[in-house]
């Protein structure tokens, strides 16, 4: 079955012309007339463009040239292939008209074949052309839409990444997390032979909490003092993540011993304020913490094992003087 039919402009003032062309071309293709340039780029913009137009280059009022020039300028038609069909058969008038964007000539008296022939060629062109700019259109929104899709990607997988350095519990960060930073800041530390602290913190009597209260009560408890320890640090270059069970840690970049018993107060006393009943401690009738922290300079030959070590030395201390307190130890500088 064939598709639709092609559609042909034929614009000239010369009744004849038009009789001829029509009757040559009617049977193959969809036609319309235009006796004048006015008219022919009114039926040209009006309803469905033409797919070709044949225009006469010497017309009244306005010739074909400046016919050709108003439709370059119209976005409706300037893409719509023109052929001159004209009986001046001079170099100069054709190298015009091709300037301007005719995309062929066609000289009087025609020839049926000619004229036939070049209407398909120029036809099939403007075909392929149309498809190319189809396909290049689907390609563009294709792109457009993976390009979309990667950053929706970009944006899961940026998700996915902060909740796998995310505690599920507390909200604050994971060992997962600490062990990266940790590391991360060790060496930078090391370079610069800058200091460094880190704190340790044990919640007092946790498994007599859990006992008494039960489990869902013990999670809170997690989470409402991993919540006050991270509000209590002044600094966003600090780091607070969830160490184990009902241990957190502090890493602090950049802080010496000073710095290192001034967070450890405010974290004890941040807990403290949370006020949370705990009637199964030896200690206090509300939640407290013990804290071990240290303070050093890290050396080549040093791990930040050591440094782990070296706090966690003092959260021992801690507990061992009597808990709900912060025993810290500063390395000195050689």
């Amino acid at each position: 079955m064939n598709g639709p039919k092609s559609t042909l402009l034929i614009v000239d003032d010369e009744r004849f012309n038009l009789n001829v062309l029509t009757e040559l071309l009617e049977p193959e293709y969809e036609i319309l007339l235009a006796k004048s340039g006015r008219q022919a780029l009114q039926r040209a913009s009006s309803g469905m463009p033409p797919d070709l137009i044949l225009l006469d280059v010497m017309m009244p009022e306005m010739d074909g040239f400046q016919v050709l020039q108003h439709l370059k300028l119209n976005p409706v038609t300037c893409e719509i292939p023109v052929i001159f069909v004209t009986a001046v058969n001079e170099v100069e008038a054709e190298a015009r008209g091709l300037a301007l964007g005719a995309v062929d000539y066609i000289t009087k008296p025609i020839s049926a074949p000619i004229v036939q022939a070049r209407i398909r060629t120029h036809l099939s062109l403007r075909r392929g052309i149309l498809r190319e700019q189809a396909l290049n259109s689907a390609l563009q929104q294709l792109n457009s839409r993976l390009l979309e899709r990667n950053e929706q990607l970009q944006m899961l997988n940026m998700t996915l990444k902060n909740l796998a350095m995310v505690d599920g519990l507390t909200g604050i960060a994971n060992r997962r997390r600490f062990d990266d930073f940790v590391q991360q800041e060790w060496n930078r530390s090391r370079r610069g032979q800058e200091w460094m602290s880190m704190i340790l913190m044990d919640i007092d009597y946790f498994k007599p909490f859990n006992d008494h209260y039960g489990h869902t009560a013990g999670d809170l408890c997690l989470k409402q003092v991993a919540q006050g320890l991270a509000s209590a640090l002044p600094r966003a270059a600090d780091l607070i993540a969830r160490y184990g069970g009902e241990e957190f840690v502090c890493v602090m970049p950049g802080t010496p011993g000073e710095g290192l018993i001034q967070v450890g107060n405010r974290l004890q006393a941040a807990v403290r304020a949370l006020g949370l009943p705990h009637d199964h401690s030896k200690i206090a009738k509300h939640v407290t913490i013990s804290l071990g922290g240290i303070s050093l300079v890290p050396k080549e030959e040093w791990l930040v094992e050591d440094m782990i070590r070296r706090a966690d030395e003092q959260l021992y201390r801690a507990k061992e003087a009597g808990r709900n307190r912060l025993m810290t130890s500063t390395v000195a500088v050689h």
